[in-house]
């Protein structure tokens, strides 16, 4: 697709002025709207817009009515405060043009990984987790569920304090979907990924809910709970069989946890509604633990406080287990989001873009696409020096940090699933393992 800088689209309204990123299909500009006054009666306060330019030639029939569908839901949600404005949508024969607020602040990812700007400032934390919450409530009342809710899909003011929902590129109207594999993988639900629940139909409601708590941890603690949410996946198969494993993990409060346990339930019925969480948010004193916390409390909690800039020196018996272990790493590349079966892939976010996503419209969707969490430890301090990529979720030492479990632990039902999925190693082998690792506190 030939650069388009300089030129005027949209009967001669609007100037395309640089190129702030492109996709495979598509190329985002950032652009100045010339019919735009400070007399206009227009809401916006500035003549500064963003113009995502999709080549026609390049969409499928089918991808093509797909841009036409994120078009429409991006319009109905264009009014909300915490979504990306909307202005124009308008095509030629060569190509569709999208009209959006420009957005200079770039996205949550950066201020999640980057600047960890969230951690330890519950103020800010929880004034920024409400509004996205806020955008994703606002969208289920008028009958639209995101799918793909993540850091690289929510933009930013400069100062970090107002967010704004965008990418509606997998957002469908119905409630119910048999679509599995949609969206990016460190955010979906268990049923989303239809790999353990028999693949039935499932609440895109309930499945976006699960994703925010996601987002939830991003914030409070610039990681990922787990790469995938199946029991094959060894930190997800130990937040099932372990209650206390996010504390045992991450530098969070116990009302932090109690919260993201009512939203990452296996059974989606169980799962917490927006207002209930809203209201359990607010009603929450920190999502933080204290110094002196840290300071008792397992090995890789210190290394996820280390992580944000929070140096906390071991204290008692914490001290003598605090060998050998897990170190952070960088926030591994940006890649795209999967749906599978009736949307093919979206292509990666734009990493130099400060606007929003080209989609990547192909007929092709790969199982190894998937969105990267913000961050996560690697097995050793050598690979954080080498500076070595990661995949974004817990990785434990050989042996887990599985407890001795009562009879009464044993006989529960995650225990029994893990068990009879074959995914949990003979007893005796658990228990011989925590007898000689540092993890086993």
């Amino acid at each position: 697709m030939p650069d388009m800088s300089g030129r005027t689209v949209g009967n001669g309204q609007y100037q395309l002025i640089h190129m702030l990123g492109s996709g495979s299909y598509g190329v985002v500009y950032r652009a100045i709207d010339l019919a735009w006054s400070y007399s206009s009666s227009s809401s916006r306060t500035s003549p500064r817009t963003a113009v995502k330019v999709l080549h026609k030639a390049a969409l499928s029939p089918s991808a093509l009515q797909r841009v036409r569908r994120e078009v429409s839901a991006h319009r109905e949600m264009s009014s909300h405060p915490n979504v990306v404005s909307m202005h124009d949508a308008f095509e030629d024969k060569e190509n569709i043009y999208i009209v959006l607020d420009y957005c200079p602040g770039g996205d949550m990812f950066e201020k999640v990984v980057d600047e960890k700007k969230y951690f330890r400032n519950d103020e800010m934390a929880k004034s920024i987790f409400l509004q996205i919450l806020d955008a994703v409530e606002a969208c289920h009342r008028k009958r639209i569920y995101h799918r793909d809710l993540k850091p690289e899909n929510i933009l930013i003011s400069r100062d970090g304090t107002t967010v704004y929902l965008t990418d509606f590129g997998l957002a469908t109207c119905n409630q119910i979907s048999e679509t599995f594999g949609c969206g990016s993988s460190y955010y979906m639900s268990p049923e989303c990924i239809g790999e353990e629940t028999a693949r039935v139909p499932y609440s895109n409601r309930a499945s976006d809910i699960w994703a925010l708590g996601v987002i939830l941890v991003n914030i409070i603690t610039s990681r990922s709970p787990w790469n995938k949410a199946i029991t094959s996946d060894r930190c997800f198969r130990e937040y099932m069989v372990h209650e206390n494993y996010l504390r045992e993990m991450l530098p969070i409060s116990e009302g932090a946890q109690r919260i993201l346990r009512r939203v990452f339930t296996f059974d989606p019925v169980e799962r917490i509604t927006l207002p209930a969480l809203r209201h359990a948010v607010l009603e929450l004193d920190t999502f933080f633990m204290s110094d002196a916390e840290i300071s008792h409390a397992a090995p890789n909690v210190r290394i996820a406080a280390a992580f944000c800039g929070l140096h906390i020196a071991p204290a008692g018996a914490a001290a003598e287990a605090a060998t050998a272990q897990p170190a952070a790493a960088a926030a591994p590349p940006r890649t795209p989001p999967m749906h599978f079966a009736d949307t093919p892939a979206h292509a990666s976010p734009l990493a130099s873009a400060q606007v929003f996503v080209v989609g990547d419209l192909s007929e092709e969707a790969s199982s190894a696409a998937s969105s990267a969490g913000p961050v996560t430890p690697v097995e050793s301090a050598e690979e954080l020096e080498r500076g070595g990529p990661h995949p974004a979720a817990m990785v434990l030492p050989a042996g887990g940090i599985f407890e001795p479990l009562s009879a009464a632990k044993q006989g529960g039902w995650a225990w029994m699933k893990l068990r009879g999925l074959g995914l949990l190693r003979d007893e005796r082998v658990v228990l011989e393992s925590l007898s000689a690792s540092p993890w086993s506190g």
